[in-house]
């Protein structure tokens, strides 16, 4: 049984919300759900794919949403759907203590391609990365079916 963006959306925020800390004192990042569901006018998303966290800075805006992971950057627009990512990898999402910053993580495409977005180091990038993890097994379990 494949599972809806709707069901994917409740259970990946509810990992986001279950393991996060300290949301308030996140300065890049936040989690969207219906009470903070806003326009996001550099993306087109399908009707079904729903956003569940972001991380808009001055030079980027990139957003997690149940189907693939967006960025906007430099009047562009890079993207890659769940179903092609090979691997994720984080990189130094700590930063340093007391002192958020952004980074970049990188994504493997099946294909070997290599994509950087940014994330917000300390507290916050445990949003972002529980959102990508949650949907990619999510989205792992569906193709087993």
């Amino acid at each position: 049984m494949t599972q809806s963006d709707i069901s994917i959306s409740k259970k990946t925020l509810a990992s986001i919300k279950r393991h996060s800390i300290d949301r308030h004192t996140w300065i890049y990042s936040r989690i969207i759900d219906k009470r903070n569901l806003v326009f996001i006018e550099n993306f087109k998303l399908s009707e079904v794919e729903l956003p569940i966290f972001e991380v808009k800075s001055e030079l980027a805006h990139t957003l997690i949403t149940t189907r693939q992971i967006l960025e906007f950057k430099s009047n562009e627009v890079q993207s890659i759907e769940f179903q092609f990512i090979h691997d994720v990898i984080f990189g130094n999402f700590k930063g340093r203590q007391h002192r958020p910053e952004l980074s970049h993580f990188r994504v493997i495409h099946l294909y070997g391609d290599k994509l950087d977005f940014q994330i917000e180091t300390g507290k916050a990038s445990i949003g972002l990365i529980y959102a990508i993890r949650t949907i990619r097994q999510l989205r792992s379990e569906n193709e087993q079916y």
